[in-house]
């Protein structure tokens, strides 16, 4: 059975036996409260059986927790592992609101604990999170829970703490994220990077205050493993719809949708997910608009499906600053066999002026899933580029200068 609540720390902090008791705690109160078998309450990775294979029991537990809690600490952020747990709860609900087609702009579930807090501000991937801190009293705002633990005069804070954050956590798992499968949690990136540095450009509409388009939406061109039986004999990578695939399975088994809303989340995005359809150009219309990014990632192989290469030909002859196409291939050696290169052959024909547009509009070059995210990551940053620039050179033509034509005239006593 999968665990309620997932608690992520630092490895810095595992010594901590206050951390131990919290946890204990917390688990007996859940239990009892939620009406629940206390083995199945939470999940710590110290508890494990011994011989177990941590990243995939651990993968396992973030694959159907449902509710995410990280323990803030001066430590917890410069925590490579944590931050690999936190992208791996937040990309699969991020998925789960997506194809629920829902209107929250960020992922749901994670409940923070402020342990000690941070001497640092917290990452930019932590910041969209409520602050709720002041929920549980000022002790807890300045000190962290550790500090209600510590003395025994603060018995009744930390009593009061527990009771009203395991009905927060039994609020939070009453909607959970749809399961996915045991991801690869060794190979996930680390939510707590910091984003690539873009060069600073003027805010324009449709921005935020960092500066540049906030709003992403990934449309997915690839077809479901029956449909696909008719055009590849290799059929592993596909699933039972779009937003299954996973072009570098086995490989890599994440779903490429989960790990693109990761790399936006880790630029401060709001990202959303659509299978390619004819909607797609009512999309490329409105980002233009109102300065919104659209990825389109095309799986190689469906382009010989009749719908996708119709598709994909309407879309060479239209001209967008405002989107890319991304084609991850399998191995490098994909486009070399032959049904890579007739793949790439009906590619080509299909969207032959992009693809000679180069970097600017397309690129496939991309070969693993590591190459996959630091070539979006590019992307986006350079999109994002485009757009600015575009909008100042708009605001230099019609915002300076006079507003009519010069007219010169003579002098009075030379006319």
């Amino acid at each position: 059975m999968p665990p309620l609540f997932f608690l992520s720390y630092s490895r810095d902090d595992a010594v901590d036996p206050y951390l131990d008791r919290f946890y204990h705690d917390l688990c007996a109160e859940v239990s009892v409260r939620g009406g629940l078998d206390l083995e199945l309450v939470g999940f710590l990775d110290r508890e494990q059986p011994t011989g177990a294979i941590w990243p995939r029991t651990t993968g396992a537990a973030l694959g159907t927790c449902s509710v995410f809690i990280p323990v803030y600490s001066p430590h917890l952020f410069s925590s490579h592992t944590c931050g690999q747990e936190w992208h791996t709860f937040a990309a699969r609900s991020a998925a789960h609101q997506a194809l629920q087609e829902t209107t929250v702009e960020k992922p749901g579930g994670i409940l923070p604990v402020w342990w000690v807090p941070p001497v640092q501000e917290p990452p930019a991937v932590a910041r969209y999170l409520q602050d709720t801190r002041d929920k549980f009293g000022p002790e807890y705002r300045e000190f962290g829970l550790r500090y209600l633990l510590q003395l025994r005069a603060n018995d009744s804070l930390y009593r009061n703490f527990l009771v009203r954050f395991s009905n927060e956590i039994l609020k939070a798992a009453a909607a959970p994220p749809t399961p996915c499968e045991v991801p690869d949690l060794l190979a996930a990136p680390n939510a707590f990077a910091p984003a690539p540095d873009a060069t600073p450009v003027p805010r324009q509409a449709g921005s935020t205050e960092s500066g540049g388009p906030r709003q992403v939406t990934f449309v997915v061109a690839v077809g479901d493993q029956e449909t696909m039986r008719v055009v590849r004999t290799v059929l592993g990578t596909y699933g039972h719809d779009w937003a299954d695939w996973r072009p570098y399975h086995p490989g890599c088994p994440d779903r490429v949708v989960v790990r693109a809303q990761g790399v936006a989340t880790t630029q401060e995005m709001i990202s959303y997910l659509k299978p390619a359809d004819e909607s797609l150009f009512v999309l490329l219309d409105r980002a233009e608009k109102h300065g919104e990014m659209v990825v389109l990632i095309v799986d190689p192989w469906s382009v010989e499906l009749p719908v996708y290469e119709t598709l994909l030909a309407r879309l060479d002859r239209l001209n967008s600053h405002h989107s890319t196409v991304l084609v991850p291939w399998e191995s490098v050696d994909s486009p070399n066999s032959p049904e890579g290169s007739r793949a790439h052959d009906k590619l080509y024909a299909c969207l032959g002026n992009w693809m000679d547009a180069g970097d600017r509009l397309f690129r496939e070059d991309i070969w693993s899933m590591d190459e996959f995210e630091k070539v979006l990551g590019q992307t986006l940053i350079e999109i994002r580029a485009r757009i600015l620039g575009r909008a100042a050179a708009r605001r230099r033509v019609t915002e300076a200068g006079p507003r009519t034509r010069p007219v010169l005239t003579l002098p009075q006593e030379l006319r």
